[in-house]
């Protein structure tokens, strides 16, 4: 069987997602067709261009972001739809602006829909994401196959002993959207006083920037080792997102043994078990953030034995090795 993964690229996690599913199956003997189309395709004619997005003939199933899946179905082969989370959750509505919000409720919410009736399957990666699909379209259908992260690649540094001495180092992952939480950043450094140091990456969408707080240091775009060793360097994993599908961030930063603060809601629980691999906090709630961080920072044991905890639960649920044969099963069954 050969999978066919046309993707639209936003330059998000779900161009990773596709990436690292496909590079997976290839590790299990499968073959598929990874092929990208320029962003500008989700605002021209959708009916003139599907002409030329047919598959090649030896791809006997067809699996992409509901975003636009329908687009790509084609008549007796399998479509598989992912969609990684709801951005009609309630959480998501003050994150956005008036161009977002006409664009997700005039155009997206339709074409998800439209997928949906011509999927054979649908993904999502958390529970949480399942659920809130579920009141937006009333589907109770949908199949969580949680992300997975390359166990071997993200691992914890050959010398693993906390450092006792401030500066204490954090990190951020991510695009630096308020979806994202980046904004909560300089507040919560704020908080915290002397002795901190972030480091941030500027995601796959959004360019390097001016650091908005003296304790900030921009990496740019990371990727591969790069990206590794940022998360080896780190003492805590900071994350502040208010809505995440599943959270590869996180997901890697507790593979390569770190504790996380994050929020304590969308899928993140998922992830973070509260008091053994970190601390839950309220969204939006900076002090809540500042005290989880104080507490890991005046702790180093507690950090170890939280990173160790992240490590083991990455090894038992979230490897990328487990995501794939959850996939491989369910292209079985269409097959």
């Amino acid at each position: 069987m050969k999978v066919f993964f046309p993707i639209i690229t936003n330059f998000s996690g779900a161009d990773i997602y596709f990436e690292r599913l496909a590079a997976g199956l290839a590790d299990q003997g499968w073959q598929s067709d990874l092929r990208r189309y320029p962003h500008i395709m989700e605002f021209l004619p959708y009916t003139a261009l599907k002409p030329f997005l047919r598959p090649n003939r030896d791809c006997t199933l067809v699996h992409t972001k509901a975003e636009y899946g329908w687009l790509f179905a084609v008549p007796q082969r399998p479509l598989v739809v992912t969609l990684a989370h709801s951005v009609f959750d309630p959480a998501y509505a003050g994150s956005k602006g008036l161009g977002k919000r006409l664009y997700h409720n005039l155009k997206l919410k339709g074409n998800i829909a439209r997928s949906f009736a011509r999927a054979d399957r649908i993904v999502t990666v958390s529970h949480f994401s399942a659920r809130s699909i579920a009141e937006c379209f009333g589907r109770d259908d949908i199949r969580v196959i949680h992300n997975g992260v390359d166990e071997s690649l993200f691992r914890p540094p050959t010398d693993n002993t906390p450092r006792r001495d401030p500066p204490h180092r954090l990190l951020f992952v991510g695009n630096c959207t308020a979806r994202k939480g980046f904004d909560l950043l300089p507040r919560i450094l704020d908080r915290l006083g002397k002795g901190f140091i972030l480091e941030y990456t500027s995601g796959l969408r959004t360019r390097a920037r001016r650091p908005p707080h003296l304790a900030m240091r921009c990496l740019g775009q990371l990727r591969g080792a790069e990206l590794v060793q940022a998360y080896q360097r780190s003492d805590i994993f900071l994350f502040p997102s208010r809505l995440e599908g599943f959270g590869y961030p996180v997901a890697e930063a507790m593979a390569c043994g770190k504790p996380v603060v994050c929020t304590n809601y969308s899928s993140l629980p998922e992830l973070i078990d509260d008091g053994r691999g970190g601390t839950l906090c309220p969204r939006d709630d900076v002090d809540a953030f500042a005290e989880g961080i104080r507490r890991l920072a005046r702790d180093p044991d507690l950090r170890a034995r939280m990173g160790a905890y992240n490590r083991a639960k990455v090894e038992e649920r979230f490897t990328l090795s487990r995501c794939v044969q959850r996939y491989v099963e369910l292209y079985a069954e269409l097959a």
